[in-house]
């Protein structure tokens, strides 16, 4: 069960080739960069529980060196939290930890923050054994901690080397330079820190700031305490399941033809009443990430087909609902206009304590809603699926670029809503919004031109020299706002945004903290 090699992993996200070629059409000398998000979903792990046994092993051995790494992270983190202390006899024999504190209100053994080795037997066929390299269920394993690093190498030799954004060793004070969020989940905490090892090898062992939240707080995954979020979601993916039938029952059919998932299903699993796909899912693909054996049936092409309709079953629905999408990710999608907000006005003050870039670490359903925020058409809705809609694979990234043009002349013509997009009046109702809630006034106090200055008025130009561009792993995601007139670089086309362009794609998503919560109580 050897690791695969990283260009041999189709299980991972993709990241586009810096040739030269590429630095010169994207980052063109007179295109600067000022503040960068990056997003990602963690690396290759296990299953999050021993499912399909016939099919699966009851061991997976691909955590050498992540079991060894993982116990020095928990010392690390037990020095902060207290958690190292609180370990019972038995759980000192599990080497995995899934939650970074001791209470989690997401556990399922009551709080325990030790994950559960599922109870279910090995299958008469499986010669798997436990060793110091057998990982637990839901695990960063050796082959994850590969690709994160991957994508940090990938952000040093961007941003470090090629174009000097960032310097080539973290300073003494790089807690002003870096902004760093994870979730409790221990995956994502370590997929951030193998992120930075890759961005920063020789890094020292000076301590970072890691921004954690409380699971009932945290904006980088849905809150399924949400009851109104939860209503929509159930009845949307019903009613897309229903839509699709013909292509989910030939799946589904299919799957049943091969013996090892006919048997899984026969014992638990119904169709309509459970995410067939997403649980078939959560084993073949980390199967095929980690190059085990697997029937000959589940070739790639299964396996797209099955991410696919894994997709349809949980994560169309963001793209049908903007009040979905917004009770999802609209508290992330504020805080990332915020970012943007704070760092135009650091690099017009010459702020230097700004961050210049701001991880996330997070999971499938961190990205999923985001990419449907930034693909929403209100112009163009259909009940049907997205051409591209798939699930997000291991270290998926979303890349958010504040860009700078120095030379060229920004856009003169002027889209219809940009006077409302600097208008300091009270935020309309969602779906009228052209600037997210948050974005302060002072942000148009500014004049325009080369040499901007604060001054009293309202100026609605003020941020046109400010632009922003999306990318999802190795493409750039084209928002549906920025197509029009006015709204993009008069060079570079739709794909780099005004930031005004950007804030009205994202407007009618984001909400603050209170609006979050009132609209979660709505019958």
């Amino acid at each position: 069960m050897a690791s695969p090699a990283f260009d041999s992993n189709p299980m991972r996200a993709p990241l586009p080739a810096l040739t030269p070629e590429f630095v010169a059409q994207h980052y063109p000398p007179h295109l600067q960069v000022v503040h960068v998000d990056l997003l990602h979903r963690h690396g290759e792990r296990t299953p999050v529980a021993h499912r399909i046994p016939q099919l699966s092993p009851k061991h997976w051995n691909f955590c050498a060196t992540s079991n060894q790494l993982h116990q020095e992270f928990l010392r690390t983190v037990g020095l902060v939290t207290g958690s190292s202390a609180s370990r019972t006899a038995d759980q000192q024999q599990s080497p995995w930890q899934n939650y970074v504190f001791k209470q989690d209100p997401r556990s399922s053994t009551g709080g325990s923050v030790f994950a559960v080795s599922s109870t279910a037997k090995a299958h008469s066929s499986d010669t798997s054994q436990q060793t110091s390299a057998t990982c637990g269920f839901g695990q960063l394993t050796d082959t994850g901690r590969q690709g994160l690093a991957a994508l940090g190498a990938h952000m040093r030799a961007l941003y470090v080397d090629t174009l000097n954004f960032l310097p080539s060793t973290l300073p003494a004070d790089a807690g002003s330079m870096l902004h760093l969020r994870t979730t409790s989940y221990s995956r994502a905490f370590e997929s951030l820190q193998h992120t930075l090892g890759g961005l920063y090898p020789n890094m020292s062992s000076s301590m970072l700031r890691v921004h954690v939240r409380p699971s009932d707080r945290d904006n980088l995954f849905p809150d399924f305490g949400c009851k109104n979020m939860l209503r929509q979601f159930v009845k949307l993916n019903k009613q897309n399941i229903d839509n699709c039938g013909q292509e989910y029952q030939q799946l589904y059919q299919d799957m049943l033809a091969v013996p090892s998932l006919r048997a899984f299903f026969e014992q638990e699993y119904k169709p309509g009443k459970a995410r067939v796909a997403v649980s078939v899912m959560d084993v073949v693909v980390p199967m095929r990430a980690h190059d085990m054996n697997l029937p000959p049936e589940i070739n790639d092409n299964f396996i797209e087909r099955v991410a696919r309709m894994a997709a349809i079953e949980y994560l169309q629905s963001s793209w049908q609902s903007p009040a979905l999408a917004r009770m999802q990710i609209g508290r992330l999608v504020h805080e990332l206009a915020n970012n943007m907000a704070s760092s135009v006005q650091a690099d017009r003050t010459h702020n230097s304590t700004n961050p210049r870039l701001s991880i996330y670490s997070g999971h499938d359903t961190t990205l999923a809603p985001l990419l449907a925020v930034f693909g929403h058409d209100a112009e163009q809705q259909t009940p049907d699926a997205p051409a591209d809609l798939t699930w997000p694979k291991f270290a998926a990234s979303i890349r958010i670029e504040l860009l700078k043009d120095t030379q060229s002349q920004c856009p003169t013509v002027q889209p219809a809503w940009e006077q409302d997009a600097a208008d300091p009046s009270a935020d309309p109702p969602f779906d009228q919004r052209v600037r997210p809630s948050g974005v302060p006034r002072s942000l148009y106090q500014w004049s325009s031109g080369r040499n901007p200055r604060p001054i009293t008025q309202i100026n609605p130009r003020a941020t046109r020299d400010y632009y922003v561009r999306v990318w999802h792993d190795d493409r750039i995601l084209l928002l549906p706002t920025c197509r029009d007139p006015g709204a993009h670089h008069a060079k570079l086309g739709s794909s780099v945004c005004t930031l005004d362009g950007f804030f009205k794609q994202i407007a009618r998503f984001s909400t603050s903290e209170k609006e979050a919560r009132l609209e979660c109580l709505q019958c």
